[in-house]
């Protein structure tokens, strides 16, 4: 009984991470009409010719490197993986029929925990983006919160960090001393 409520509980955390990602990339991503053709075979995004106009580093095509646009994008993606890593770890313990119930107890809490940032972090970002800047990424670590923000038209003021501060400080219990707010040009 008990193990079958403790999956349970994993079970619907891992929804809620996943309901979370999926908010953060669904608002954060450009208008339906500024989305390039994507070609589901291969994967590449299409220009007008059917070519994907991306060159690597060495001068080759780059089909087989993500196409990544953004500093955002980029920030999304590395603190997706980042948490998929994470999460693929603490499950690999939760499941190992070896361990100690303290260990699962542990991975279990981390789990929560990954959950709850995500949520906190997905509400900051359609907060933030909602009050007027034009992208946002927060990012929870142990030890405070980044927050990234495109820098506004005339540049980042001190309203602006307040107000940023004051919708960090709504959707978390995060001290101001644990704030990092950073203005990134775009």
């Amino acid at each position: 009984m008990q193990i079958w409520k403790r999956n349970a509980v994993v079970t619907v955390i891992v929804l809620f991470v996943c309901v979370a990602l999926y908010m953060s990339w669904a608002y954060g991503r450009a208008p339906e009409e500024d989305v390039p053709e994507f070609d589901p075979v291969g994967g590449l995004i299409l220009d007008d010719a059917g070519d994907s106009g991306i060159i690597s580093a060495d001068g080759g095509d780059a089909a087989d490197e993500p196409v990544v646009s953004t500093y955002f994008e980029e920030a999304r993606l590395s603190r997706l993986k980042a948490r998929d890593t994470a999460y693929a770890i603490l499950t690999e313990a939760f499941d190992n029929e070896d361990v100690s119930q303290e260990v699962r107890d542990n991975a279990t809490s981390e789990i929560e925990k990954l959950a709850q940032n995500a949520l906190i972090e997905a509400n900051i970002e359609n907060m933030v983006i909602a009050k007027g800047y034009d992208e946002c990424v927060a990012i929870i670590g142990q030890n405070g919160i980044d927050v990234f923000v495109a820098e506004p038209v005339g540049g980042m003021t001190a309203a602006d960090a307040a107000l940023i501060t004051d919708v960090i400080m709504s959707e978390s219990t995060i001290a101001v001393a644990d704030i990092s707010i950073v203005h990134v040009s775009v």
